[in-house]
């Protein structure tokens, strides 16, 4: 979407200074731009100067967060500030400018950042952390060298300005403040150019809940919230959350922070796009944000068609056929339920029919078992399975291919992708319905379930309902976050189905997306060519001017 100009190969030339080092790259970042882009940027910034501070308001203004939290704002507020100071991310505290925010802008987008650096290797998961975790409010002493001969820009940039990341941590509410950002906006960040739409403070504590299943991902020792004021989150586990659990987290701040490059009249309403409009116990927004974690977003965030709601239609297998059987598309279970800490308690003064179930299925013993603090006592379970086929009576034979996923949602987010086909089970016969597991063994009167190694075991009265987890060998891989042997048996609560469109129907809606990008851009440029009362900003970017033919368009 930008364009690049060339930059000397040796980047130690002619710098004196951090402030020269500052200068060059905040030229860079302007060059790195359209001048589409720029002239937009101008008229949100009310004409004022690329080198005027901007105070945390004039940010939240900018960024269309006006009513953030303020332990966010602060959190925002430092984040951009290190990364207006690039490449002296540690080592340099000058005030956050309007250039220094077009500099975040590209170092928050990964495709610009790589291109900004000149480096398709450079880690930018690893700037992020760096960003979130430096709190410049407190200033540390400089190790940059300021003598011409021994700074080294190059090197500054590779090794993030000599920050050490073994001693460098997030508190962990501050990252929650961060990813229920995240998943707030995240249904209204579809394109690069749709407006937020409405107040983020509101419903702000539903996000929080799915958002805190992501930062229990990332410290296991974390319970409930109030733990995440005495935990912290450490840079190796951040990157494997990311890079295994939820690969598109920061994808609604990329999207975010791109809006500062459109006028208001080029971005779109969020109705304007097709978005989902649900009503059901469990396919909530703050549900399906956390799902466009994993998952693409057009898949999570196209047309879904509600197929069976088991508190609207019954909870029986009957039910859930009639309802779902016509659906010739993928499409995608969600469950949820209470886990159940205690067997014999739970028979004794709950539940008799569970006995039942217990008898059927083939319990793991409690000292092979690794329970992580999130799964202790009577927690709540989240589920989200997807069937790529659709589905069938498995009385004689398993269906599903290897697209089928198993993705736990809380109490932490985990993925659990198919290993071999024939992995979905739907016994009309008494056996219920398996996500792993292989036919159960069903004579004359009695019952046998049959888990996988990884597995998702609902009965066939839809009322309770396990899933173990003790490693490969079974149709459905183990996740990469949690080791270990587990199995928690829970009380189910809701169980849906949903409809998602077939590959045709997913490619139309991301191409729409993609087509009311390409318009705001058109848009741009028409609007560029009314526009030419400052031309000492474009010749800054070096787009006219400076014995140049001009920028692309």
């Amino acid at each position: 979407m930008g364009q690049t100009t060339s930059v000397q190969s040796n980047a130690n030339s002619g710098y004196t200074n951090e402030k020269d080092v500052l200068i060059s790259f905040d030229k860079r970042a302007v060059k790195s731009l359209t001048a589409p882009e720029l002239t937009s940027f101008k008229a949100n910034i009310c004409g004022r100067s690329l080198e005027d501070t901007v105070t945390t308001e004039e940010l939240k203004a900018l960024l269309r967060l006006p009513d953030i939290n303020d332990k966010l704002s602060c959190l925002l507020a430092s984040f951009f500030q290190t990364l207006s100071n690039f490449p002296l991310i540690k080592d340099c505290y000058e005030n956050i400018t309007y250039v220094g925010v077009l500099k975040s802008c590209l170092l928050i987008n990964r495709q610009r950042c790589l291109k900004y650096v000149h480096d398709k290797f450079y880690d930018h998961k690893k700037l992020v952390f760096i960003a979130l975790a430096l709190n410049k409010n407190v200033k540390e002493l400089s190790a940059t060298p300021n003598s011409v001969e021994s700074l080294d820009v190059s090197n500054i940039v590779s090794n993030f300005n000599n920050v050490s990341m073994d001693e460098l941590t997030v508190p962990a509410d501050a990252m929650l403040e961060f990813v229920t950002l995240m998943l707030r906006i995240s249904m209204h960040t579809t394109t690069t150019n749709s407006k937020l739409g409405t107040s983020l403070s509101k419903s702000w504590d539903s996000f929080k809940i799915f958002a805190l299943n992501i930062v229990r991902t990332m410290n296991p020792c974390i319970v409930t919230s109030q733990d995440t004021l005495k935990n912290v989150i450490t840079y190796t586990s951040f990157s494997e959350t990311l890079s295994l659990a939820c690969p598109s987290l920061l994808l609604p701040l990329e999207r975010l922070v791109e809006h500062i490059l459109f006028l208001e009249r080029d971005l779109v309403n969020p109705h304007a796009l097709s978005l989902p409009k649900l009503e059901s116990k469990l396919a909530t927004e703050p549900l399906l944000s956390q799902l466009a974690t994993i998952w693409p977003r057009e898949l999570v965030f196209s047309k879904l068609q509600k197929l069976y709601v088991g508190r609207d239609s019954g909870f029986s297998m009957r039910s859930f056929q009639a309802k779902v059987f016509k659906w010739m598309a993928p499409s995608m279970m969600l469950v949820n339920g209470i886990r159940i800490p205690d067997d014999e308690e739970y028979v004794r003064s709950k539940n008799h029919r569970y006995q039942t179930f217990l008898n059927e299925y083939p319990r793991l013993k409690d000292e092979d078992q690794e329970t992580l603090p999130p799964f202790t006592g009577k927690k709540k379970l989240t589920f989200a399975v997807y069937v790529n086929e659709p589905w069938k009576i498995t009385n004689a034979e398993l269906f599903g291919d290897t697209k089928t996923t198993i993705i736990q949602l809380s109490p932490i987010q985990e993925v659990y992708k198919a290993a071999t086909p024939g992995n979905v089970c739907f016994n009309t016969l008494g056996g219920g319905i398996g996500i792993g597991s292989s036919l159960p063994v069903l004579k004359n009167s009695s019952r046998r379930y049959v888990p996988g190694n990884v597995s998702l075991t609902i009965d066939p009265n839809l009322e309770f309902g396990a899933f173990r987890n003790v490693g490969r060998g079974g149709s459905i891989n183990p996740g990469s976050m949690t080791t270990g042997c587990s199995e928690h048996k829970f009380l189910i609560q809701d169980i849906e189905v949903w409809g998602c469109g077939g590959e045709k129907e997913l490619e139309e809606q991301l191409k729409n997306w993609e087509w009311e990008e390409a318009e705001a851009q058109r848009r741009q440029r028409i609007n560029l060519k009314s526009i030419n009362d400052d031309r000492a900003l474009l010749e800054l970017a070096g787009l006219v001017g400076q014995n140049q033919s001009g920028g692309s368009m």
